[in-house]
């Protein structure tokens, strides 16, 4: 046997060791200061992935304040953290704010004061809930919706505009009066 053959089986076999870990290392056990950092997953791969597997609820409600523009709140089964958007639109002029918010460790969210400074008009309103796509969302909210969203599922559940994914979309009518 060539020496250049000897080299390439004894590299050959010297790199099947497999899934051996090495003896850890006086200064290295038990993960104290000065240990390196393991390459390998810390999640058991028999324990399944936590998704959410429900689908989605959404509700809303407005109230007036005094100065005629309106706080919103609501609840979901999103989890902690996700983005979402709040749109209010007068029907009659199409005119519409919006405001940016975030789902609460309890599912509640809250946006407010919605509307011009003179305040809103009486008239009906559409009040518009939407999620941001997947890959906006924090890494934490996307574990459990997927990547693209595909775990997300329910009413409200719509294939985003843009081709990223599946997002929410929920919307009720409103009406405003002046007493």
């Amino acid at each position: 046997m060539s020496w250049l053959a000897a080299m390439a089986l004894l590299l050959s076999v010297a790199g099947c060791g497999g899934e051996a870990e090495p003896p850890a290392s006086s200064s290295t056990a038990g993960g104290g200061e000065g240990a390196a950092p393991r390459a390998t997953d810390a999640r058991d791969p028999a324990e399944p992935v936590a998704v959410l597997d429900e689908p989605i609820r959404v509700s809303l409600s407005a109230l007036p304040r005094d100065d005629r523009r309106l706080d919103v709140s609501g609840a979901t089964n999103l989890p902690e953290g996700s983005r979402l958007q709040l749109v209010v639109i007068r029907e009659a002029s199409g005119v519409s704010w919006r405001q940016r918010l975030q789902v609460g460790e309890d599912g509640n969210f809250e946006a407010g004061p919605l509307g011009p400074g003179s305040g809103l008009a009486a008239g009906r309103y559409t009040l518009q809930l939407s999620m941001s796509p997947a890959s906006v969302q924090p890494p934490e909210v996307r574990a459990l919706i997927g990547e693209r969203g595909e775990h997300l599922s329910g009413d409200w559940v719509r294939e985003s505009g843009h081709g990223l994914g599946r997002v929410i979309e929920y919307q009720v009518p409103y009406e405003l009066s002046h007493r």
